[in-house]
């Protein structure tokens, strides 16, 4: 057999108190008792035992000896490679004077002593200079462990127990103050520690004049677990103790009731610092005062330090009670000299809690005012009748926001009761969730009054209230303050109401001034106010039943509906009658014939009508006055000769069949000034009003006499037009919104007047007795003067419309194109390309050009279509003033349409009155 005697020291024991252990058990196996075990002794005990209790494998007496363990060293114990360590290998440890064991669960050596050994750790250089040296530092001073204090990382490779000592040295010598602090490392890794200071340094250092430090100061040294590290950090010591004065103390932000400090909408003060005698640290503290405390530290800047003044923010901790003034005493830590009698100085400063204030939402989409419950004539309200206010909460606090409705009179329609409403005392608080926006619920209060109107708001006045400090300790004064809020209608379900309506009729301000009896009508295009017109009305007769609350409406028919309420009093039904008026409202849109403008009246009666209340109403055109501009005794112009074979034009528009009360177009007159009759033969000459300076003063009067303006010819040929008298041409259409069918075929005349209206165009000649092409399509500003076969002349006369058709210009003058239309116009006829345009309308202004003088002359005739002509005189119709096709041009459907469009223009854009 080969044996190893090179085994290791500890492999030797193990193997030997295997032995012993192995023998003895043999031994034992001979017992009779079969009992299996070793023990051990050396005849040192009086009564030896010879038995062995029954849970030991080794027991061992003696009164004289121990049992002796391996002893290691910290590091011979090191040594043991970690594959070979046993769970529960022990060793007398003489590093520590301690027995150790193995624990393989936590891969450790435990002792039993109840201490950990001494960890192995270093400053390493990256840390070193990120070590932090906090507090004042005084020659004479003594540190405070709380304030004087040093923050610094370390690397540890060894777990255990450490202990650092950091001294600060003046030259060679120490200078009466250190660092220090102790613990333990349970882990390898980086720690932060704080060594804590004591003693008094004995020597300070001096700053320059700009209050910079002359030297580094202090050397510091480490001492890691008795081992000096060669981390090396400096700390200036003031020659002086620092000393200072809080000069004011400035709010920055605000404070609230509720909210604590730290919460982001609280604000923070300001100390102003002055007389600062030397560097350091400011700290600065107060006393708590109605839950709230400031503080604040700031190191001194050498600027700072040279301008003897500082500012120091102070935070805030806790939270405001109570929303008062909170007196503080600001106390700093400027040196005091105790030792001679100096008492501790501080600064007196009152912080401001805001009062309770808040915002009413009374037109928020968002947050609504709302109510519950039904509210009813006569009866008593109740805690389901609730008022829900959203109030942004500006400032917190406590308070009680009240809603009341005030009596408003006696009798019936009148509130005689006063109501309120509550929401009691409650807290106001911001919620980041809801924009602070917070609900309020307001409840009647107990006994508070009830309706006593009926199908009618009533008018809720809303307020907050507070006492302020009071609301939280009845021992303060009551500061009362309020905040008026909205007025919030809730409507209250009335007391049935019984009536008739009867003798229902029109009121306006126009009157026929041609039709018998002079009945009242309603004008077109007329816009009502939004509270109801006062000059289109219907009158009606009640015959009540009961008192109460009234209210009628009519169906809307041609854009007007009419509309009233008010109260029946007792005394109306005593009376069996009472004169009430309908508003109307909306916008009317059209001229129509009374047969189909019918008006139902509807109420809110509980007994119904036996009988429909109804009105027919007339839509008509007011009164209006054409100022026709041609010349001499021919009919190349509305006003022209309406007498002779070649009136075609004339005839239509001065025919009562197209343009009257029961006309196609129903408006009450249609008079051509300087004409005393329309629908006579009479005829004016007033080209001479445009051609001739002299007759600009007259030009002038008869355009603020005019409604619309129609130039045509002068004897089948063009005539001039002066300067001046087209720029008030234009004055009437841009700026009075005068109406305006200029018939032109002199393009120079064209192009002046374009000038004027602030527009240039380009024009282009062709022959004369030209054909058109009318658009196809309507746009946004020709529909009359395209019309339709459906409605009008239209659908009066053969079912024509213009769009596509052709329309002729005169062949006695000159005509033209424009090839550049501004795009502020409409065509609505072309010359072969639709790029050449004929006849235009503005989109906006009261302005129709057409690029011919005499396209509105033609013939009269009582034999048809057959005795039309279409070159010369396009303008045909029949001695009744019915229009006729000539050779497949339309001029004369294009004249009564154009006049149709002047009509209504200026009923809609010129004031509604007779001129």
């Amino acid at each position: 057999m080969h044996m190893n005697f090179e085994m290791k020291p500890y492999k030797i024991v193990y193997y030997t108190l295997l032995a012993v252990f192995f023998s003895m058990t043999i031994g034992y196996a001979q017992n009779p008792t079969n009992k299996r075990g070793m023990k051990l002794e050396d005849n040192s005990v009086s009564f030896p035992s010879n038995e062995m209790l029954p849970f030991s494998i080794l027991d061992l007496s003696s009164a004289e000896r121990g049992f002796l363990l391996p002893k290691l060293t910290t590091e011979q114990r090191r040594n043991i490679p970690k594959a070979d360590l046993q769970q529960g290998l022990m060793i007398y440890n003489t590093t520590i004077d301690c027995m150790e064991f193995y624990n393989q669960t936590r891969d450790r050596w435990l002792n039993l002593c109840g201490e950990i050994e001494l960890a192995t750790f270093v400053i390493q250089d990256s840390k070193c200079s990120k070590i932090q040296i906090e507090g004042n530092y005084f020659e004479g001073v003594f540190l405070r462990e709380r304030t004087n204090v040093i923050f610094l990382e370390v690397n540890v490779s060894t777990p255990g127990t450490y202990q650092v000592e950091a001294t600060a040295y003046n030259g060679g010598n120490p200078n009466g103050y250190a660092f220090q602090g102790a613990g333990i490392f349970p882990e390898a890794g980086n720690y932060h520690i704080v060594l804590r200071g004591t003693g008094t340094p004995i020597q300070g250092y001096v700053r320059d004049g700009n209050g910079a430090p002359t030297s580094q100061g202090d050397t510091i040294k480490f001492i890691l677990n008795g081992k000096e590290s060669s981390c090396i950090i400096y700390n200036f010591v003031e020659k002086e103790s620092l000393k200072y004065k809080i000069n004011r103390i400035d709010p920055v932000g605000k404070f609230y009731t509720g909210v604590p400090l730290t919460n982001a909408k609280s604000g923070d003060l300001e100390a102003t610092l002055v007389d600062i005698t030397m560097g350091g640290t400011v700290e600065i503290h107060t006393v708590d005062n109605n839950g709230i405390s400031f503080s604040g530290r700031h190191t001194l800047s050498n600027a700072e330090i040279a301008s003897r003044t500082a500012k120091v923010v102070l935070r805030g901790e806790g939270t405001p009670a109570i929303p008062k003034d909170t007196p503080l005493n600001f106390f700093t830590n400027s040196h005091v000299q105790v030792e001679i009698g100096q008492p501790a100085e501080f600064f007196p400063y009152t912080v401001g809690i805001e009062p309770l204030y808040v915002n009413f939402l009374c037109n928020n989409a968002a947050y609504p005012i709302s109510h519950e419950g039904v509210f009813e004539y006569n009866t008593v309200l109740t805690e389901a009748n609730k008022i829900h206010v959203p109030i942004k909460v500006v400032a917190t606090g406590r308070g009680e926001v009240v809603g009341t409705v005030e009596i408003t009179g006696t009798g019936y329609g009148q509130q005689t009761e006063k109501i309120e409403f509550t929401s009691g005392k409650i807290d106001f608080e911001f919620n980041n969730l809801r924009d602070d926006v917070q609900n309020v619920v307001l409840k009647p209060k107990w006994g508070t009054g009830k309706p006593t109107v009926g199908n009618k708001d009533i008018v809720v006045k809303l307020k907050l209230t507070s006492r302020g400090a009071h609301e939280y300790d009845p021992s303060y004064p009551i500061e009362e303050s309020i905040v008026n809020g909205c007025d919030y209608n809730i409507p209250v379900i009335g007391a049935p109401v019984i009536y008739e309506l009867r003798d229902v009729r029109l009121f306006s301000r126009f009157r026929s001034i041609t039709q018998s009896g002079n009945p009242y009508y309603i004008t077109p295009k007329t816009k009502m106010p939004d509270e109801g017109s006062n000059e289109f009305v219907l009158y009606v007769t009640l015959v009540p039943q009961t008192a109460g609350e009234y209210e009628i409406k009519t169906n809307t028919l041609n854009g007007v509906y009419f509309y009233g309420k008010g109260i029946i009093e007792e005394s109306d039904v005593t009376r069996r009658s009472k004169e009430i008026i309908l508003k109307a409202y909306g916008k009317s849109d059209r001229d129509l014939p009374r047969a189909q403008a019918l008006y139902t009246l509807t109420g809110n009666s509980e007994v119904p009508q036996s009988t429909p209340a109804r009105v027919y109403v007339d839509y008509v055109y007011r009164p209006m006055k054409m100022y026709s501009i041609g010349g001499s005794s021919e009919s190349w112009h509305p006003g022209g000769n309406n007498g002779w074979s070649f009136s075609g034009g004339p005839r239509l528009v001065r025919s009562l069949d197209n343009f009257s009360w029961n006309g196609v177009v129903r408006i009450d007159k249609l008079d051509i000034i300087g004409i005393a009759s329309a629908q006579s033969s009479s005829y004016i000459n007033t080209s001479v009003d445009m051609s001739n300076t002299s007759n600009a003063s007259t030009f002038r009067s008869r355009l603020n006499q005019a409604d619309m303006v129609f130039i045509g010819g002068y004897n089948a040929a063009n005539f001039a037009k002066q300067d001046t008298q087209l720029s008030f041409l234009a004055d009437y259409v841009k700026r009075e919104n005068g109406v305006l069918m200029y018939g032109e075929g002199n393009d120079v005349h064209m192009r002046s007047f374009f000038q004027k209206l602030g527009y240039n165009i380009s024009t282009q000649d062709y022959s004369r007795s030209a054909v058109s092409r009318v658009v196809s399509y309507p746009g946004t500003a020709n529909p009359l003067i395209l019309g339709n076969n459906y409605s009008y002349f239209g659908s009066t006369y053969q079912n024509i419309s213009l769009p596509g058709r052709n329309i002729r210009s005169g062949g006695s003058a000159s005509t033209f194109s424009i090839t550049n239309l501004p795009s502020d116009f409409e065509t609505i006829a072309y010359n072969g390309s639709s790029n050449l345009s004929f006849a235009y309308v503005h989109k906006t202004l009261g302005f129709v050009g057409v690029n011919n003088s005499v396209f509105m002359g033609g013939y009269v005739t009582t034999a048809g279509a057959t005795n039309t002509k279409a070159d010369n005189y396009p303008m045909n119709s029949t001695t009744n003033g019915t229009p006729l096709v000539g050779n497949d041009t339309y001029n004369s459907w294009f004249l009564l349409n154009l006049v149709h469009w002047a009509i209504d223009y200026a009923q809609e854009h010129q004031p509604n009155v007779v001129k």
